[in-house]
């Protein structure tokens, strides 16, 4: 892959958030020319591209001005219940800039990699497969159904990645893993979903698996999450017992109980054979994804740990 990404020029959208800067980090060592959409936090990685995903001029001087091989689009409104709340701010993020992205990645001649989310299916089943009908229960389902009903109609060529609960490290942003660490490190009972199951992601992985696919050029629809299938507390559990942490202070409890304000689908487990098949990134099982993240999560704490003491 290293001749092919040598001169390929990536525009990264969202590269501050959760998952855009383990991307930015990955694209930057991997050889790729990379160039980060900036609007109110500066990137850390990347040459800085001033985008605003609210005005579409801004979208158009961009490609313009730089006219990206790959637009990788990783910027999204993720707070289920703020999209609940708030879905003229969801539609305008999710669905409206991604039309205006595909439509100026077509315009450029560049391929579009749109990052989607297991969330939108109605969770009846779990095992989600590619070819799987989409019927999303909460809106922010319904505007990243939206988004990537725009990619494939106004991008000339496409790959929609869906993932699933995506974690990692991150400065700024607690990630559920780092939520549940921090609780019960703390000595702090936890109410944790039990009702829910997902494929959570870690963002080394999902960053791999997604830059293949932008050095690739796929196209189509490919399912991009860990290949463990596990619910809320299940998860919450296994980060304990790797952090040798009170288990007993997690409390199973439903949605409803720990306050979520919009339906969540009851299983939205991936299907990930198809990213097997055709990614020389693999993607993960939890098992392996956790031998590489409790020991990040660790040395994070006793930097914060260092930090409070001085």
């Amino acid at each position: 892959m290293e001749a092919t990404t040598a001169k390929m020029k990536i525009l990264l959208t969202g590269a501050t958030g959760l998952v855009g800067r383990d991307l930015a980090f990955a694209a930057a060592e991997g050889g790729f020319e990379l160039l980060s959409a900036q609007h109110a936090c500066p990137p850390e990685r990347g040459k800085p591209v001033l985008l605003d995903m609210s005005s579409s001029d801004s979208i158009r001087k961009a490609f313009a001005a730089n006219r990206p091989d790959v637009v990788i689009h990783a910027a999204a409104m993720t707070d289920v219940d703020a999209c609940e709340s708030n879905k003229e701010l969801a539609l305008a993020v999710n669905a409206k800039a991604t039309e205006a992205i595909a439509t100026e990645a077509r315009r450029a001649g560049s391929h579009l990699v749109y990052v989607s989310t297991d969330y939108v299916f109605d969770g009846s089943k779990g095992s989600y497969g590619e070819n799987d009908e989409p019927n999303p229960v909460n809106f922010y389902g319904k505007s990243k159904l939206m988004g990537e009903v725009a990619a494939e109609r106004f991008a000339s060529t496409w790959c929609i990645a869906r993932t699933s609960t995506p974690y990692g490290l991150h400065p700024r942003r607690k990630s559920f893993p780092v939520v549940v660490a921090e609780r019960l490190s703390a000595g702090q009972e936890m109410k944790v979903v039990s009702d829910q199951r997902t494929s959570p992601t870690h963002t080394a992985n999902l960053s791999m698996m997604i830059l293949e696919l932008a050095a690739r050029r796929s196209e189509g629809t490919l399912h991009v999450s860990s290949s463990t299938g596990i619910s809320r507390l299940e998860f919450a559990a296994r980060v304990a017992k790797e952090l040798e942490l009170d288990g007993s202070l997690l409390r199973p409890a439903s949605g409803e109980e720990v306050g979520w304000r919009a339906v969540r689908p009851r299983d939205t487990t991936l299907n990930v054979s198809k990213a097997n098949s055709l990614l020389a990134a693999k993607p993960e099982s939890l098992e392996e994804s956790l031998r590489v993240f409790i020991p990040s999560l660790k040395r994070q704490q006793m930097h914060a740990r260092t930090r409070t003491d001085k």
